[in-house]
């Protein structure tokens, strides 16, 4: 159904110089906000300007990356207040609020389509981000070490300290490379939520049952597509939601969680909020799969760039997904 829609999944893996103390919960709040205040400050020609009304926005790196905005000239989602960001932080799930000199911090970033265009500024603006410092107290750290991974999980290393050449990364992320790589199918499958998953339906914030998660899920790819891989998703829009309302969701243990971001340069507070755990689902998932796929790379719901609305796939039947693959009884 995606023919043009590529993703590059970057790893950095960074070593600290000082004591890092940063949150639990989700360091992908830490890490978006300190990288996000680290690229506008090498980029951005006048920190005053606010971005909506700035005449250079279309030209602008930062504007592009962290404050998209619906292109004058879209003949498509034009009604859009603003589009999704090009890129999902993936953060460490260690669990550890502490890191020493000796550790390792590891993250991934997934960048969408023409995003990784910007891979340049990225590595400058983490590079500026170790001499500042991050978390309470400013920790600083160096980059050890930045990778591309494929759909399989083979990596090639496109950035290292020692040689501090930075290379177009050869491996993409592709629907039918991930496809290839899950070919089991099912008729039931769990989610596992790793980051708090944030879904409103008919106005109300809800647990990620089928229905509600499977249309965020379609007109997130749809937005991230046609804005930054050229591609419209043509499909039934309604038909497919009113399929996914008949896949039997199964909460399982799903737990409501909440923490507060301090957006400093705007001096307000952030609520990031949603339920964590694992969902089952049973009925005919055919339609869908190619979406839960991608899923698991760009994440569902609100705040996904620090990190929020990422899953695992987990199939619940081993045996259904063997039958299913080979279109027979075993």
């Amino acid at each position: 159904m995606l023919s043009k829609f590529t993703l590059s999944h970057l790893r950095f893996t960074f070593e600290p110089l000082e004591t890092i103390r940063i949150p639990r919960m989700n360091k992908g709040i830490t890490l978006r906000g300190a990288f996000g205040t680290a690229f506008r400050q090498i980029v951005c020609h006048d920190l005053r300007a606010d971005c909506a009304a700035c005449t250079l926005h279309p030209s602008c790196p930062y504007g592009t990356f962290f404050a998209a905005r619906v292109p004058a000239d879209s003949d498509r989602l034009r009604l859009n207040r603003d589009i999704p960001r090009p890129f999902v932080i993936k953060p460490p799930l260690d669990g550890k609020e502490q890191y020493c000199p000796g550790d390792r911090i590891v993250f991934d970033l997934v960048l969408v389509g023409r995003a990784i265009d910007f891979l340049p500024y990225l590595l400058v603006s983490f590079k500026e981000l170790g001499q500042r410092g991050i978390g309470t107290g400013r920790g600083r750290f160096c980059i050890r070490v930045v990778e591309s991974l494929d759909a399989s999980g083979g990596t090639e290393r496109i950035w290292d300290e020692e040689s501090n050449l930075v290379h177009a990364p050869q491996k993409r992320v592709i629907p039918a490379e991930i496809q290839r790589n899950h070919p089991g199918r099912s008729n039931s499958l769990r989610l596992h939520f790793l980051t708090p998953v944030l879904l409103k339906d008919r106005d109300q914030w809800v647990k990620p049952f089928f229905g509600p998660l499977m249309r965020r899920l379609r007109d997130r790819i749809h937005s991230l597509s046609y804005f930054y891989c050229g591609e419209t998703l043509e499909m039934d829009f309604n038909v497919f939601g009113e399929s996914a309302d008949k896949i039997l969701s199964k909460p399982g243990k799903m737990e409501w969680v909440e923490e507060t971001r301090y957006a400093k340069r705007r001096q307000i507070e952030h609520p990031l909020m949603g339920y964590r755990g694992v969902m089952e689902y049973e009925g005919d998932l055919t339609p869908f799969w190619e979406f839960l796929l991608l899923g698991e790379y760009v994440h569902v719901g609100k705040a996904v760039a620090f990190g929020q609305g990422w899953y695992k796939i987990e199939r619940t039947s081993e045996q259904s997904m063997e039958r299913a693959a080979t279109g027979g009884d075993l």
